[in-house]
């Protein structure tokens, strides 16, 4: 192992060292390569529209469904990644380019921006997924900063007038709720929506969350069921997008069976969260092994040029 190899692992050690020992943040971000959304298996819409790209890590099947007309490309080129397989009848891919990791059959009814390509995939969505249902699990164990009280038909939450607000809601008041009233909110702050229960139903009342940078994080769900267009994104690295309505926000889920609009006029803006812990890269065995063994030779050195 090279001196500033060794340089390097202890570097990294010592600041994850340091880290653990004091005050914890980190920055919160749904790095999709610029995608819309991103579907861990399989992305299968009829009717609609996204106005971004879409990327899934498996099959992507469209119908009469309309692609990225926001030219707002994935990986610097992307409208559309499949990680296995592609259909696409009728509606228009726009602008960029398709990836395809296995099979293409696109309609003469549907039209492309451009050629279907495959070879080396744009991502690694695989470790993405990973990383993003870990941050999912760390937002989880935030501690609420705002209290939620339902009461006259609505849901009125109060925050701290901080710049990042927490909230603790159980999934079944997404339906109850006709309303959400917010209080003593900084303008423009982000606001973390920690939702507990299996499933969720947007019904109404969602129009206000509009001047927020708005997080929907559903640790436990494996149903979403959007009836009215949510302005907030969404991260549910277990559940499947069913229904219509839309979601104007960056959107990470297990999976999408859905005619639900995608507006794009939302993506989640990064920000950095007071006690947040994401998780750290652990150094493989042969790493610490060589590290040691590095160690080991600069306390040799010193030794003998002390004795020199």
């Amino acid at each position: 192992m090279s001196m500033s190899k060794l340089a390097t692992v202890i570097a990294g050690v010592t600041f994850a060292a340091a880290s653990a020992g004091g005050a914890q943040a980190a920055v919160l971000e749904l790095d999709l390569g610029g995608a819309q959304v991103f579907s861990f298996t399989d992305f299968i819409a009829n009717g609609n529209s996204a106005s971004g790209s879409i990327m899934a890590g498996r099959d992507v099947s469209l119908n009469g469904y309309s692609v990225n007309q926001n030219n707002r490309d994935a990986y610097g080129q992307y409208s559309v990644i499949a990680g296995r397989d592609f259909t696409h009848t009728n509606g228009s891919v726009q602008n960029g380019a398709t990836y395809v990791g296995r099979n293409s059959n696109v309609d003469q009814s549907g039209t492309l921006a451009q050629p279907v390509v495959g070879g080396a995939a744009p991502a690694n969505m695989g470790a993405l997924a990973t990383s993003l249902t870990q941050t999912s699990q760390s937002l989880a164990a935030l501690k609420a900063t705002a209290s939620v009280e339902q009461k006259w038909g609505g849901i009125y939450i109060a925050g701290t007038g901080s710049a990042v607000e927490v909230i603790d809601l159980n999934a079944s008041l997404l339906q109850s709720g006709s309303y959400y009233n917010f209080s003593n909110m900084a303008a423009g702050a982000t606001l973390i929506f920690n939702f507990s229960g299996n499933s969720a139903t947007f019904s109404q009342g969602y129009g206000n969350f509009g001047g927020y940078n708005t997080l929907l994080n559903f640790t436990d769900a494996t149903t979403l069921n959007f009836g009215v267009v949510a302005q907030a994104s969404v991260l549910a690295p277990h559940a499947t997008v069913v229904g219509g309505g839309g979601i104007d926000g960056t959107v990470v889920v297990n999976g999408w069976n859905a005619s639900t609009t995608l507006n794009a006029g939302r993506s989640f803006a990064a920000v950095d969260v007071p006690g947040l812990v994401l998780p750290s890269v652990v150094p493989e065995a042969e790493t610490w092994a060589m590290m040691l063994a590095g160690l080991g030779l600069v306390g040799f050195i010193a030794r003998r040029r002390k004795q020199a």
